[in-house]
């Protein structure tokens, strides 16, 4: 029964990020920077894991052992990784950004096989190349296209998938010992106090009353759901799982997004994406079953 709700949680983790990458272009750089975006994105889920945190028993933290982990998840997890992103979001094109994420997975499974000294089993290595090929394929088709006008961007988006992937692996050693909420709630302060000196000013210098309301409720979503939300399931599932399992969802995204599309009337469904969308699920399934724990 747990393994199914770790299962679930990591699924909605995919389906709320897949809506984030072309909300995101709409909203940088034309209402807000960057550094404007994830600063508000750390302050607003920096309070609110603060908020719920009440809401359970008290989580000692024991800051001789632990405080480094958590200073360090927090770097690579919650303020140097939203900044590679959102920043390569704004000078490349969001589908570029969704392909550069797929790589996100084969990080974290080297990292994961290194941290635990084993090697990859054969059908783990089969599944997860073969969904990420099937992943990139769907992208690719859908417009990605990679020059020099988009390289910085792009290469700030694979440099934030790499350091999201060394989040995920050290994130676990700690993921034992505290609640989801505590080690956000902690990490994600560390993530306010490095971007104050970058992000402060040009939040406080935020022109929000040009939001339209189409906007706001855009930006609303990104601070509760892919902020809050995200990294809420993300920790329960390292914690339950394993971080490797937490990457290999990430090949569901261009899968979840391109449903999306579909439902709202702005793609259609081909044979070729029909196989492209069978062979994701089934590259992540096969993966999943011969992942390290």
């Amino acid at each position: 029964m747990e393994g199914m709700r770790v299962h679930i949680s990591l699924f909605f983790v995919s389906l709320l990020y897949a809506i984030l990458f072309s909300w995101a272009g709409q909203i940088m750089p034309n209402f807000l920077t960057p550094e404007a975006f994830v600063m508000l994105r750390v302050i607003t889920a920096t309070s609110l894991f603060y908020l719920f945190s009440f809401t359970i028993p008290r989580d000692p933290i024991q800051w001789k052992a632990h405080g480094l982990e958590f200073a360090i998840c927090g770097f690579f997890g919650t303020s140097a990784n939203m900044y590679l992103f959102f920043h390569g979001l704004a000078l490349t094109h969001p589908i570029n950004g969704a392909v550069l994420m797929l790589v996100t997975p084969l990080f974290v499974g080297i990292f994961d096989h290194i941290r635990l000294r084993v090697w990859p089993q054969k059908w783990f290595v089969m599944g997860a190349l073969f969904a990420a090929a099937a992943s990139v394929w769907l992208m690719v088709g859908k417009g990605a296209h990679f020059n020099s006008d988009t390289l910085r961007g792009d290469l700030f988006v694979a440099v934030n998938a790499l350091f999201y992937a060394i989040y995920l692996v050290r994130v676990k050693k700690i993921a034992h010992i505290y609640k989801p909420i505590t080690i956000n709630k902690i990490t994600f302060t560390f993530g306010t106090l490095y971007m104050l000196p970058i992000g402060g000013w040009a939040l406080y210098n935020t022109p929000f009353y040009t939001f339209t309301p189409s906007i706001s409720a855009k930006v609303v979503y990104i601070l509760f759901f892919t902020s809050f939300l995200v990294y809420l399931l993300n920790s329960y599932a390292v914690k339950k799982a394993g971080p490797t399992l937490a990457g290999l969802y990430i090949y569901l995204q261009p899968l979840l997004a391109t449903i999306i599309a579909m439902m709202l009337g702005t793609d259609t469904l081909t044979p070729t994406k029909a196989l492209l969308m069978i062979s994701i699920m089934g590259g992540v399934f096969l993966a999943t079953r011969f992942s390290p724990k």
